[in-house]
């Protein structure tokens, strides 16, 4: 009797971890399928541009949510981008402003081609994935620039892991799991 339960345990075990494993690799290759990174992106003030006769506008972070009104596609970047702006008043309190977007990673050159010049878009790695705080021109003030890889990965107020990062790591932890108790 106590054999049949010891079995039917380690079948839940086993088909416990094939469900997590599956999960993980479906949630990795849902990552891979959009060739084009997304970002949330808000600004301080409200920004109106246009491109293509229509009017793109930026909205504002201090009303942020994690809504699609705020999503950016990010067809010349490879991480997104979150500000945080820190200005220290004379009383002691802080004022903070958070901008976030696509990092600025485009780089355009001229090159010549049949025999006529063209432009030449190339999207360059130049950033860690991490936050750097940059020296201010203004006494009391600092900005601190977080980069992060990951589909909407600059949502957080704080800097946060990479997604495809976590998922490979449950991956590989269930699959060591796996692998040790066959």
């Amino acid at each position: 009797m106590m054999d049949v339960k010891a079995r039917n345990n380690g079948f839940a075990y086993h088909l416990f971890q094939g469900v997590i494993l599956l999960a993980v690799a479906l949630d990795l290759a849902t990552c891979s399928e959009r060739e084009v990174l997304q970002c949330y992106k808000c600004s301080v003030t409200v920004e109106k541009y246009f491109v293509d006769n229509a009017t793109i506008v930026t909205p504002l972070c201090s009303k942020f949510e994690e809504s699609a009104h705020y999503v950016a596609q990010c067809p010349y970047s490879t991480m997104c981008l979150k500000t945080i702006s820190t200005l220290h008043l004379q009383n002691g309190q802080k004022q903070e402003t958070i901008t976030r977007g696509c990092a600025q990673q485009k780089n355009t050159t001229q090159v010549f081609r049949n025999r006529q010049w063209e432009q030449e878009h190339l999207v360059q790695e130049v950033y860690k994935e991490e936050c750097t705080e940059i020296q201010s021109n203004f006494a009391g003030s600092k900005i601190m620039h977080c980069y992060c890889r990951g589909e909407l990965c600059n949502s957080a107020k704080y800097f946060t892991a990479d997604r495809k990062l976590i998922s490979a790591t449950i991956f590989l932890f269930s699959a060591i799991l796996l692998f040790n108790n066959i």
